[in-house]
């Protein structure tokens, strides 16, 4: 697999991490629509669909979001992944 690939599946990794945190990593929301969905093109279909289930498939058997942890001085509100044990 080139660098370049893995970088993109790292990417994509994170941005479904930050999609579960606040909501929208699932198919059915605006979060997946604008932020996972363009991963599609650049990984294409088969490798996006496996990365994108096999990770939000894991951040639900192994953390719960925590939510409103931290509010910045500008009451931008933050949510926290805690991992189940």
């Amino acid at each position: 697999m080139k660098q370049e690939t893995k970088e993109q599946i790292e990417s994509l990794k994170g941005m479904i991490k930050s999609c579960f945190t606040y909501g929208g990593a699932d198919k059915d929301t605006w979060n997946f629509e604008r932020y996972i969905l363009p991963y599609k093109k650049e990984l294409g279909t088969k490798l996006f669909n496996y990365v994108h289930k096999e990770h939000n498939d894991y951040l639900k058997k192994n953390y719960a979001v925590k939510h409103n942890v931290y509010t910045d001085n500008e009451d931008v509100t933050y949510n926290e992944l805690i991992k189940i044990k």
